[in-house]
C-alpha cells in the first residue's frame, strides 16, 4: 500500500468529525478552568483532579492528547471498516457499479484515424472514497493500518490516564476500539443491522466532547452536554448522508442500514430535519447571547466575534447543505457537513467563554 492509498483510506475529508468534538469539549474545559485559577491550588501534573487549578501546559497537553485518541481511532475505524467490507465483499459492488455509471465521450478523430475516447466522471464519482481492498490492496496491509492506527490512539490514551489518574478511561478507550471494530467487522456487525447511525451520534458526540471536557477538568457542564449532543447530530447526518448514497449496494449487500429501511426519500428528510435542529439550536444560543450580552460575565468583543462568525457560516453552511442532500449530492453533502461541525465548534467556542 503507498502513501496515497494510505492517505486515502485515512478518509482525511472526515476527520474533521473527530476535531469538533474534542474542540467543544476542550472550550468547555477552559472556561471552567478560568473559574477555578483564583482560590484553588494548582494541579499536579500527575493525577491531577476536579478540585484543583490546572496550568496551561497541562491543559493543552491533555487536548492534543484528546485530540490524538479521536483522530487515530476514527482513522483506525475506517480502515477497518474497509478492510471488513473488502474481505465480505460489500465494495465490490460499490466498485462495479462506479465503472459501470462512468460516462465515456468521442472527443475526436486521430489523424491515423483512430478514436479517442475520453472518461469524464460526474463529481460524486470523482469525490468517492477509494475502496482500498476492493481495488486490489491487500486485506493484511489495510488491516495493519488500523492496527497500527488503534495503537496510537492508545497509546495517546495511556498518556493522558497516566496523567489525569482517571483509570476509568482505559474502559472508555476499549468500548471506543470494540465499537469501531464491530460498527461492520465480527461476526454480526450492528452497522448491518441499522444502528450505525446511533453509534456515530455517541461516539463522535457525547462520548468525544464529555470525554475530553472530563479528561481536561474532571467535571462536566450543561453548555457541554448541549454542545455534545449538536456535534452528534452532525456525525449523525453525515453517516446518514454516506448510507444515502451507498443505498443501493447496501441494499445488495445485505446491510441494513437506516437509509435502507426507511427509504431514500424518509431518509433525506430526516437528515434535513436533523440540519435544521442543529441550526435552530445555534441561531436560538446567538438570540440568548444577543439578549443577555450585558449580564455575561465574559463576554469580550473577540468571544461575541467568534459566537458571531461561527453561527453565521454556520447558518450558511446549513442552507446549502440541505439542498446539497434535497439534490442528491451527497459527497458535497458530506463535505459541506464536516465543515459545518468545525463552524459550530467555533461558535460554540465563543458562546461558552463568553458565559
Amino acid at each position: 500500500m503507498n502513501l496515497s492509498q494510505l492517505i486515502s483510506g485515512a478518509r482525511p475529508r472526515t476527520l474533521a468529525l473527530g476535531v469538533a468534538p474534542v474542540w467543544i469539549g476542550a472550550a468547555s474545559a477552559w472556561g471552567v478552568a478560568r473559574s477555578r485559577a483564583h482560590g484553588l491550588p494548582a494541579c499536579a501534573w500527575i493525577a491531577g483532579g476536579a478540585n484543583c487549578a490546572p496550568s496551561t501546559t497541562r491543559m493543552i497537553t491533555l487536548m492534543l492528547l484528546s485530540l490524538g485518541v479521536a483522530v487515530f481511532l476514527q482513522i483506525a475505524a475506517n480502515f477497518a471498516n474497509d478492510y471488513s467490507d473488502g474481505i465480505r465483499g460489500t465494495d465490490a459492488h460499490r466498485v462495479d457499479i462506479a465503472v459501470a455509471n462512468r460516462v465515456e465521450y468521442v472527443t475526436c478523430a486521430t489523424e491515423s484515424g483512430e478514436v479517442e475516447r475520453e472518461e469524464t466522471l460526474d463529481y460524486e464519482e470523482l469525490h468517492a472514497p477509494t475502496r482500498l481492498v476492493a481495488s486490489g490492496v491487500p486485506p493484511r496491509a489495510v488491516l495493519t493500518a488500523a492496527v497500527v492506527s488503534a495503537a496510537l490512539a492508545c497509546a495517546c490514551g495511556v498518556a493522558a490516564v497516566v496523567i489525569t489518574g482517571y483509570w476509568w478511561l482505559l474502559a472508555m478507550g476499549v468500548v471506543c476500539v470494540l465499537a469501531g471494530w464491530f460498527y461492520v467487522g465480527g461476526a454480526h456487525p450492528y452497522g448491518y443491522r441499522g444502528w450505525g447511525e446511533i453509534a456515530a451520534f455517541v461516539f463522535f458526540g457525547p462520548v468525544a466532547a464529555l470525554g475530553t471536557m472530563a479528561t481536561m477538568v474532571g467535571t462536566l457542564t450543561w453548555p457541554a452536554v448541549c454542545g455534545s449532543v449538536l456535534v452528534g447530530l452532525v456525525a449523525l447526518a453525515v453517516l446518514s448522508v454516506n448510507n444515502l448514497r451507498d443505498i443501493r449496494t447496501d441494499a445488495q449487500s445485505g446491510k441494513r442500514t437506516w437509509a435502507v429501511r426507511l427509504g431514500a426519500r424518509a431518509t433525506t428528510v430526516c437528515v434535513i430535519v436533523v440540519i435544521a435542529i442543529v441550526m435552530l439550536a445555534v441561531l436560538a444560543a446567538g438570540v440568548f447571547v444577543g439578549v443577555h450580552g450585558g449580564e455575561l460575565a465574559h463576554l469580550t468583543v473577540g468571544w461575541g466575534f467568534c459566537a458571531v462568525l461561527g453561527m453565521v457560516c454556520m447558518l450558511l453552511t446549513g442552507y446549502f447543505t440541505c439542498f446539497e442532500v434535497a439534490h442528491g449530492e451527497y459527497m458535497r453533502a458530506m463535505c459541506s457537513l464536516s465543515l459545518l461541525a468545525l463552524w459550530l465548534a467555533l461558535a460554540f467556542t465563543g458562546f461558552v467563554l463568553a458565559l
